[in-house]
């Protein structure tokens, strides 16, 4: 009874999801300013049909485009005069930056039956680009520590806590050793730092075909996926920041746990190589990869590892265009997208770039005819995202102060392809993302993008067992792309936009990521054919733009925010309460001895470590509380927004000037305990393996640190935040409410 209820239901949501959309103005604008906007965008998306984007994908990713490349010095040069020739005016601020690419690498079996690893990637038939050599970087590590090292080489899966863990139980060590992980499970940056922690002395990464290799599909060149062959590249420095010694110098400082020891990466076509050697022990089951041969974990068989990173200099170049606005000068809205790749860098980044020059000469030719945004317009194409997101970090800080007072969105591309729109970010965003989803048609079924993304929602909780709950909203912006300093410091309300499939790669997973074979030719057969979505991307971006540039009203809604912050409290608690009743429960299992007796006893298994299970309860009350509050407020103000007429100039820059206030609510002063760089109170890079981003990451660091008195204090500080921002949507509400003057 209940699936014949609930069924028609869900499906009538979906298919008439995109329909409801195109009923509803967009979010901010009086009735009377609908029509001239929609206008606008009818023309946009006519100039972007007529751009040619196929030429700009081919001239972009002509020649190899990593920082310090000539290239990537000759795109950037090539958007600026693109965005001057549109009327933009055009800034290429240069940053100084240290970069250490790997000159030797060396990976091989000792022994009468010695193996050694191929750095290089060979060409595909029917793709020129790949018989490049000038220029290309190997496969490698950026930032790795220099070292020649002879040692035993152990397999330790993805080379995570858990693994080190199994391990310790398997009876077996990594000291003095050499470990071999999958590249998967957390970002390449963790994985030589726990093996260092665990007295490893050498790291080799390699890419399984079970996550984006035979085991997927057909590789390239009859199908997307890895090759044997097919090699990662990419920075163990991802958290590099500004030095302290120079404003006009950026470079990759080492952390406090200075990492020593020598990383390499490899495609699994030498990966079988070296796990065929392996002796000992078979692996656990979780840790069988795709490579056909049973995996062990070894320890017995010695390698020669060896790397040398010159450090060097090198400059970045950050392209600026503005458009000034007509009204609002002072009020900023970014775009932005990187243009630096490993190599070509077709799917990440420059498809991306790609929409960016599409959208710039749309609204440039608009502003030419007179019809210049309301407010000011920042395009901006970043150099050196790839080493560690360095480009947009200078940038950020180097316009810190004027940032502050200006910046009221940032909007970001990077991998993107083909499939459904994702959208990540503050969660007042949620409605301006649906209202542009709702108005677009997907190029592969015709419907609205809106429709696809609620269908996917619902098909995928419906393979979880799960109904669709509430309204799509944003998931909060962790690392990973150039939102991080606006996002994450800044306080700007932020949005991360791609197309994509899972199956044919997705941010996390693209086909042939980081590689040689991340070429035109690539993209085209499998990341968009035809480049539909890249046309796509490119629209939606715009009517992001421009209705944020445009709004009377900031089209920010809050009930979402509210309710996205509850969620995040409340997982919260449960999160800790489990992590403290799972310890306890683990330790006790020890104290009785029962991980011993239920063990398999040939296997000589021994029990785990004792967890730290100290606790003391943080009393979430009063921030459950003020998220009430907010709740509360959110609605008043999203109900009086979306009745409110056409506001004179006072009650309009009244409103903005509260709403621009909320972001900066949220940030901390000083920083984040134990990481000062990062601000907001309610989100950031999660420190835990795997996690993206860290909800009310002051509050969870602290507790799980077992640092009781500053999870208090975190808990105050953020109380005291939310109450801020319910007291800046009741001034909102009340201007809204209040007679025109």
């Amino acid at each position: 009874m209940t699936m014949r209820v609930l069924l028609p239901v869900l499906l009538l949501t979906v298919a008439s999801a995109a329909v409801a959309q195109t009923a509803v103005p967009p979010v901010g604008f009086s009735a009377v300013d609908v029509p001239a906007q929609r206008a606008l965008e009818q023309r946009v998306d006519a100039s972007i049909a007529t751009a040619d984007l196929d030429a700009w994908l081919k001239r972009l990713t002509s020649a190899p485009n990593q920082v310090g490349s000539p290239h990537d010095k000759e795109n950037a040069e090539f958007i600026a005069a693109s965005l001057r020739s549109w009327g933009w005016q055009v800034a290429i601020e240069q940053t100084r930056v240290l970069v250490a690419y790997p000159t030797l690498q060396k990976l091989a079996l000792k022994g009468p039956e010695g193996y050694a690893a191929d750095f290089t990637e060979p060409s595909v038939a029917g793709d020129s680009d790949t018989a490049q050599r000038d220029g290309v970087l190997p496969g490698m590590e950026a930032y790795g520590a220099d070292g020649t090292v002879d040692a035993p080489l152990i397999y330790v899966n993805e080379g995570l806590a858990k693994d080190y863990d199994e391990l310790a139980q398997a009876g077996e060590s990594v000291e003095g050793k050499v470990v071999l992980v999958k590249s998967t499970g957390a970002g390449r940056w963790v994985k030589p730092r726990l093996a260092q922690q665990h007295g490893a002395v050498g790291v080799v990464i390699y890419s399984d075909p079970e996550a984006d290799g035979f085991a997927k599909g057909d590789v390239y060149p009859e199908g997307a996926w890895r090759t044997p062959h097919t090699l990662q590249r990419g920075t163990l420095g991802i958290d590099s920041v500004l030095d302290a010694g120079s404003a006009k110098t950026f470079q990759a400082n080492r952390h406090t746990d200075d990492l020593h020891l020598p990383v390499v990466t490899i495609g699994y076509g030498d990966a079988e190589h070296f796990l065929r050697a392996l002796g000992g022990r078979a692996v656990p089951d979780r840790w069988q990869g795709g490579l056909p041969l049973t995996y062990h974990i070894g320890g017995d068989v010695p390698v020669h590892l060896e790397v040398r990173s010159p450090w060097e200099w090198r400059t970045l170049y950050n392209v600026v265009g503005t458009l000034r606005g007509s009204e609002y000068p002072d009020e900023w809205v970014i775009r932005g997208v990187h243009h630096d790749a490993w190599v070509f860098g077709a799917w990440d980044p420059l498809a991306g770039t790609t929409a960016l020059l599409a959208e710039a000469r749309a609204i440039g030719e608009e502003a030419r005819a007179g019809h210049r945004p309301r407010r000011t317009l920042v395009f901006a194409s970043w150099d050196g995202e790839e080493l560690g997101i360095l480009g947009s970090k200078a940038w950020t800080d180097r316009h810190a102060a004027e940032l502050a007072h200006k910046a009221v969105f940032y909007l970001n591309n990077d991998t993107t392809g083909r499939g459904f729109l994702a959208a990540s970010g503050d969660p007042s965003l949620a409605s301006l993302v649906d209202g542009v989803a709702g108005e677009l048609r997907d190029p592969e079924t015709g419907a609205t993008v809106q429709a696809r993304r609620v269908a996917k929602r619902a098909v995928d909780a419906a393979a979880k067992g799960k109904d669709v709950e509430g309204p799509l909203v944003p998931q909060r912006l962790g690392t990973g792309s150039d939102y991080l300093a606006f996002a994450n410091r800044l306080g700007v309300p932020s949005l991360h936009v791609r197309y994509g499939y899972d199956r044919d790669g997705d941010d996390e997973n693209v086909p042939i990521y980081h590689s040689l074979y991340d070429t035109y030719t690539h993209y085209q057969r499998f990341g968009d054919p035809g480049l539909a979505y890249v046309n796509l991307l490119a629209r939606t971006n715009a009517r992001l733009v421009l209705r944020v540039a445009n709004a009377d009203v900031l089209p920010w809604r809050y009930t979402a925010f509210a309710l996205s912050l509850g969620k995040d409290i409340d997982r919260l608690s449960s999160g800790t309460a489990t992590d403290h009743r799972d310890a306890v429960r683990h330790n006790a299992l020890l104290e009785h001895d029962a991980y011993r007796l239920a063990a398999v006893a040939y296997r000589h298994e021994q029990p785990p470590a004792r967890r730290d299970d100290a606790w003391e309860d943080i009393d979430l009350g009063p921030l459950h509380d003020a998220q009430r509050e907010l709740l509360t407020a959110a609605q008043s103000y999203d109900q009086a927004a979306a009745s409110a007429g056409k506001l004179t100039t006072k009650q309009a820059v009244a409103v903005n000037r509260s709403l621009r206030d909320i972001g900066p609510a949220f940030l901390q002063a000083s920083g984040l305990p134990q990481r000062p760089w990062y601000r907001h109170l309610l989100q950031a890079p999660g420190r835990r393996e795997g996690e993206d981003t860290s909800p009310l990451p002051g509050i969870g660091d602290a507790i799980d640190a077992h640092a009781w008195g500053q999870a208090r204090d975190e808990v105050r500080l953020t109380t005291e935040a939310t109450r801020r921002a319910s007291a800046l949507l009741k001034q909102a509400t009340a201007t809204l409410a209040s007679p025109g003057s």
